[in-house]
């Protein structure tokens, strides 16, 4: 995707856009790892329909491979990354699946608490839609200029904090009726919380302090490492 975003990268980041121009050597060793990807699952016999969505969804996401109805203009062909909203939800929704599905697919261990594991699911989900929407807020300058249409450009940078402050309150209200129904228990309650609470650290860090871009993708992208560690010490108990 950092080969294919280059009208937007000039004005949102340059140094990045810069960086990746020179090194052509990362696209070849990312599709090679594809690659070999799908060689080692077909040897080992364990090559499923999850890994092509994975990795479709990925190519169209940074190509122009849906064809789509467009007023004026008729069939055009449009990236994910172009389709409004449903770029955030497509990530969300496969980083928040995939996590969970690829061990359940190649599992054969019976699965339990089925109910927990979901909320687990949607934590994560709600996290990464967090994550993909506040990058296109901070991405709101470069995205107008590729003419891009992300939430941020057509409501507002404003309007889609809101959004994200929105649904964050809500899981966190969801949570603690869980908690209070005795649906989860006190450390997954805690966990699944502070997934929701922590894009409120983040967003509020950048409404008040306005830090680099650098600074606020390290923050952002902390969200899947912080779910990591959050699963390694649930599972220890």
């Amino acid at each position: 995707n950092r080969f294919t975003d280059t009208a937007e990268d000039l004005t949102n980041d340059i140094e990045k856009a810069l960086f990746f121009q020179r090194r052509s050597l990362f696209f070849a060793l990312a599709i090679g790892s594809l690659v070999g990807s799908i060689a080692v699952l077909l040897a080992m016999e364990k090559l499923n329909w999850l890994h092509f969505l994975l990795v479709g969804v990925g190519i169209a996401y940074s190509y122009r491979l849906i064809p789509w109805y467009a007023p004026g203009q008729g069939i055009v062909f449009l990236r994910i990354k172009e389709m409004t909203f449903l770029k955030n939800l497509s990530v969300a929704f496969l980083w928040g699946g995939a996590v969970f599905a690829v061990p359940i697919l190649y599992s054969s261990t019976r699965v339990d608490q089925t109910f927990v594991l979901l909320q687990l699911s949607l934590g994560l989900f709600l996290s990464t839609l967090n994550n993909t929407l506040f990058d296109d807020i901070l991405d709101e300058a470069g995205d107008r200029i590729a003419r891009i249409k992300t939430l941020p450009t057509l409501w507002g940078s404003r309007n889609s904090l809101w959004l994200l402050w929105t649904l964050d309150a809500m899981w966190i209200g969801w949570v603690a009726f869980c908690f209070a129904t005795r649906r989860l228990d006190t450390a997954h309650s805690i966990f699944l919380a502070f997934l929701g609470a922590y894009p409120f650290l983040y967003t509020g860090i950048y409404t008040r302090f306005k830090p680099t871009k650098g600074v606020m993708d390290m923050l952002t992208e902390s969200d899947l490492l912080l779910f990591s560690i959050g699963l390694m010490v649930l599972s220890t108990r």
